[in-house]
């Protein structure tokens, strides 16, 4: 609330005995915002973020145990013939957009092996791999509609191929990169493909589109991906 709308201007009922100004004057402090702010760059953020999409400051505000949990893993990416310092910084930039997409949907993102403690055998695991065999597609995930599975790959190779082919930039890379790992987390999801091109479940992502924008999924994406997280933890 303002101080503008803390401020009495009515008139007083009573000519002869005015009310001061100061009488009329609400000096309160007013609540504080229920938002906590991002302690590295003070962007307001929610209690269900584990980064922060402005800076990457990684955040401890979520109840994991109402997660769940996916192990992006990019351990086998040993290959000679990839440029590694440009892979290293292409993935940084992707994992970054990937989490800022998952910000409002009850997933723990993590590129560590997942605490056994925490979570035992209970997590979605997708790796990012670089292989010699020729494949015709960037990522495949297990799937059932509305329900969470525990598998997905993402081919990297493949998307690299592809990047080599129409001369992406790097940002462009990322972005490709970022789009096709969330289009697979989304089918470990329960989310099916979406018949709209610029949609980050379309049916076979465009080099052409999902090249230009960082993934980013709608408010009904949104609500179906938390209601399979909740009936696989509590269903």
């Amino acid at each position: 609330m303002s101080l503008f709308e803390r401020l009495n201007f009515t008139k007083p009922n009573q000519r002869n005995h005015p009310i001061p100004i100061w009488e009329r004057i609400n000096l309160d402090r007013p609540q504080r915002s229920h938002h906590p702010r991002c302690k590295g760059c003070r962007l307001l953020i929610e209690s269900n973020w584990r980064i922060c999409p402005q800076c990457g400051l990684k955040l401890s505000l979520a109840k994991t145990e109402n997660y769940h949990c996916i192990w992006i893993n990019a351990d086998a990416l040993g290959s000679d013939s990839i440029d590694k310092s440009m892979l290293i910084e292409a993935l940084e930039d992707s994992f970054a957009k990937v989490f800022s997409a998952f910000r409002s949907i009850h997933v723990f993102l993590t590129s560590d092996r997942p605490d056994e403690k925490k979570w035992g055998g209970n997590f979605t695991y997708l790796g990012l791999i670089i292989d010699r065999e020729d494949v015709d597609y960037l990522g495949i995930a297990s799937f059932r509609q509305g329900v969470v599975t525990d598998r997905a790959i993402v081919r990297l190779d493949q998307i690299i191929g592809i990047s080599d082919r129409v001369n992406l930039s790097p940002s462009q890379l990322s972005n490709l990169i970022a789009n096709t790992i969330a289009h697979e987390i989304g089918h470990t999801l329960g989310l099916d493909h979406s018949t709209l091109p610029t949609d980050v479940m379309h049916d076979g992502l465009d080099h052409r589109i999902h090249s230009l924008m960082p993934p980013s999924f709608h408010a009904e994406q949104i609500a179906r991906m938390n209601y399979a997280i909740y009936q696989h933890k509590f269903g």
